[in-house]
């Protein structure tokens, strides 16, 4: 059996090896001017309307299917991004659309006058059950990102579904600021995790443990930020990441062995505004991408494709200043994240960080 795992890891080298990390888009004149591209066909829904003084900053949003209904999940505070109050809310929906009201997750768990808040960081199913991850800090300091602690008393948190309300199980992973759920990668959790570090975190089959590999990148690489992880059609694992020092390009590492080393991160060729990303693979072996390619703007928030999870072509605006009742005024479209279901993929993000949508599209809207 090892020698038939170490074969297939010799064969995949030649293959990467004339793949470049620095090409991510295959057309660098399809992103020239991204407020240019054309609107994706999509059907949207406001799932939660935020209300000034009341619950006006709402982020971080994550979609998951369980149980026969949509399940989403996010941050929310009365007024600003990481005040002590933020908590996390949810909704349900049937249907994708229609949404119910939203509740609490967790609540601020120390008052608003307490350090300690919530970010929310994903749900996953596993077991028959419907799990949200949630991060514990007792601070923000992003100006230490890249050289210092950024989120003091750091606990990523997991909740379980009982089928009535949602109730805290336990520690997840100690010191880990995850960017979306967890991923099954032979038996395994792998999980890409931030503290004052990039690291891949690996389950070593205890509840809380895992082994950290870390991802090391030299200035001006070394404020790694937000990635996303998936698997390409090669077996590479790969991380498109946010450029925390502000090149307005998406960064790439790469893994050809599990995770279990990986290349130090290079600028890619694809325009990002210096936001959060997401990436992963369709049932009909396509992958995704979808950021904020406008570098001077989160508008507007585009969707591309690849057939190899290396290089994406065919962009489109998945959400656009354009498409909204007011085009004069600033719209920003952020945090996407995606799930896909019935034919269709799923994409919840949040609108001037007060609202949050969700986004419907179907496969077969979606070409490489």
């Amino acid at each position: 059996m090892k020698t038939v795992v170490l074969s297939i890891l010799l064969l995949a080298v030649p293959a990467y090896a004339q793949k470049s990390a620095e090409h991510l888009l295959a057309n660098s004149a399809s992103l020239a001017d991204p407020q240019s591209i054309p609107l994706v066909k999509a059907s949207y829904s406001t799932a939660f309307q935020g209300k000034s003084g009341e619950s006006g900053f709402n982020l971080h949003s994550y979609l998951e299917y369980f149980d026969g209904r949509y399940w989403l999940a996010w941050s929310s505070s009365k007024v600003s991004e990481e005040d002590p109050d933020q908590h996390i809310m949810y909704a349900t929906s049937k249907d994708g659309h229609s949404w119910t009201a939203a509740q609490t997750l967790a609540p601020d768990p120390d008052g608003a006058s307490g350090p300690q808040r919530w970010i929310t960081r994903g749900m996953f199913v596993e077991g028959g059950h419907l799990y949200a991850l949630g991060a514990l800090v007792a601070s923000a300091d992003y100006k230490n990102q890249g050289k210092g602690i950024v989120w003091r008393d750091l606990q990523l948190v997991r909740f379980v579904w009982t089928g009535e309300d949602w109730k805290r199980d336990s520690v997840f992973a100690d010191n880990c600021m995850n960017n979306f759920p967890p991923l099954r990668y032979g038996g395994r959790y792998v999980m890409p995790c931030r503290d004052n570090t990039m690291a891949l975190k690996i389950d070593v089959g205890e509840p809380g443990r895992w082994k950290s590999i870390p991802i090391n990148a030299e200035a001006p690489f070394n404020k790694m930020d937000e990635p996303t992880l998936y698997r390409a059609s090669d077996d590479t694992l790969q991380l498109i990441i946010r450029d925390g020092a502000r090149s307005h390009y998406l960064l790439r590492a790469i893994s050809t062995d599990n995770g279990n080393t990986w290349t130090a991160p290079v600028r890619t060729d694809y325009p990002d505004a210096t936001s959060k990303n997401f990436a992963s693979r369709l049932s009909n072996g396509n992958f995704f991408l979808i950021n904020n390619p406008n570098q001077t703007a989160r508008d507007p928030l585009a969707i591309s494709v690849s057939k190899d999870g290396w290089v994406f072509t065919n962009p489109h605006a998945l959400r656009a200043s354009s498409q909204m009742p007011s085009p004069s005024t600033k719209w920003t479209f952020q945090y996407p994240h995606a799930i896909e279901h019935d034919g269709s993929l799923w994409v919840a993000y949040s609108v001037n960080k007060r609202d949050i949508e969700v986004c419907e599209i179907k496969l077969s809207e979606l070409h490489p």
